[in-house]
């Protein structure tokens, strides 16, 4: 699969998502020094738009950074997603909605062994 994934645990369908470092890693560049929180537009693969707070501690050599409950959960439950499903982040900017990324919601097909779109 192409792009970042990261499988969902309980926390990150209960209440935000802990941005794993990888994701940080291509948010970052998006955060001036000043701010401690800014929107994160997306398209989903089914396009579409997604708009999520993604928040980092202000103190402290790890950020931490999460996608705020607000946004985050429509997300999950109108994608019906739980603990072990997947999503995954992908650089792809879109123009036309202003967005700078893919997030993909994946479940996966136990009977036919593969991952699909949600």
């Amino acid at each position: 699969m192409e792009g970042l994934p990261k499988r969902l645990t309980e926390s990150d369908i209960g209440s935000r998502l802990s941005v794993p470092k990888e994701w940080w890693d291509v948010i970052r560049p998006l955060f001036s020094e000043d701010r401690h929180e800014m929107e994160l537009r997306v398209v989903d693969g089914m396009g579409l738009f997604w708009e999520f707070r993604c928040a980092v501690r202000q103190k402290g050599r790890y950020k931490k950074p999460v996608l705020q409950s607000d946004g985050w959960l429509q997300f999950v439950n109108y994608k019906g997603l739980g603990a072990g499903d997947m999503v995954i982040l992908k650089l792809v900017e879109n123009e036309f909605r202003g967005t700078r990324f893919l997030l993909r919601a994946l479940k996966y097909h136990v009977d036919g062994n593969y991952w699909f779109d949600v």
